[in-house]
């Protein structure tokens, strides 16, 4: 196990790849589903016998192209997901916002409730919430056909064709001829929320391999948070939960976007294990009562 852990950081290092650490440890955690990262003393010497070319690995990543479009695979939430340029890689900090969600849903007054994962590219997320949640229903939407087909595997990859359907359309367009307005207990989000003028300054090995569609968030980077803040009132019953994850130091317009609206209340933004804010949470308010005659 050792040696092939050492012969990958080797072989990185001598490529010239800028951090091989990282390279190393990235790739084996990939490879082994996880389990480096979770640490629960799975034996990692059945990586020996992956079928890798490691040559041709390190020549894509010199090139910039992402491990896991490399290896078509990463894992989310402990378990693998095929990862294709169709769709955005699944990253290990956006696991905060299922497991938030996961913690808020629990004090639902349903145990069955209806989840909607909206711009669910790959379906990690709404894969990994209807894995947590067994007796919900969850829908997934995405603008992009080819996303929405890389999610639609992920369904039948986990057998969940029956409590999981995966549509296509801008936000929420798919939902409004299903009649579930007042009816989705949770809304969840992962957005674009790179400003575009922000694309130049990131990695080229992101914005030249993962669609920048999932990423473009216009000029401040708050297009879809306004809309999504906005339009998910039209679908969530009073005391409805609205969970979306945002970009490093838009806490104050996330805040602010959801005040303005005055839909939401008990609005909460939830810190990553740096302190960080990254998750932004709120309950829709219940309406208040028409007092006119």
């Amino acid at each position: 196990m050792f040696e092939f852990i050492y012969h990958l950081y080797e072989t990185f290092n001598l490529a010239g790849l800028p951090d091989p650490h990282k390279e190393t440890l990235h790739l084996v955690d990939i490879l082994s589903g996880g389990a480096l990262r979770a640490l629960d003393g799975r034996s990692l010497q059945e990586l020996t016998t992956k079928n890798i070319n490691l040559d041709e690995l390190v020549a894509q990543r010199q090139q910039g192209v992402p491990l896991e479009y490399i290896l078509q695979q990463t894992v989310f939430m402990g378990r693998p997901f095929t990862c294709t340029p169709d769709a955005l890689i699944p990253r290990a900090e956006t696991e905060l916002l299922v497991r938030t969600v996961l913690q808020h849903a629990a004090q639902l007054e349903t145990k069955s409730p209806t989840i909607v994962d909206v711009g669910t590219g790959s379906g990690n997320i709404a894969v990994s919430l209807a894995l947590e949640l067994p007796h919900s229903r969850v829908l997934a939407l995405d603008i992009s056909p080819e996303a929405v087909s890389q999610a639609q595997k992920h369904v039948e990859q986990y057998d969940l064709q029956d409590r999981l359907t995966v549509h296509c359309g801008d936000l929420f367009a798919p939902l409004h001829s299903m009649g579930l307005e007042n009816q989705v207990d949770v809304v969840v989000c992962n957005p674009p929320y790179i400003p575009s003028g922000s694309l130049g300054k990131m990695a080229a090995e992101i914005v030249e391999h993962e669609p920048l569609i999932a990423l473009d968030a216009g000029p401040y980077g708050i297009n879809i948070f306004r809309r999504l803040v906005q339009d998910a009132l039209a679908f969530l019953p009073p005391d409805g939960l609205l969970a979306f994850e945002f970009g490093a130091g838009q806490e104050v317009l996330v805040e602010r976007l959801l005040q303005k609206s005055g839909g939401y209340k008990q609005m909460q933004l939830v810190p990553d294990h740096t302190g960080a804010p990254r998750v932004a949470l709120a309950q829709k308010a219940v309406p208040a009562p028409n007092l006119t005659r």
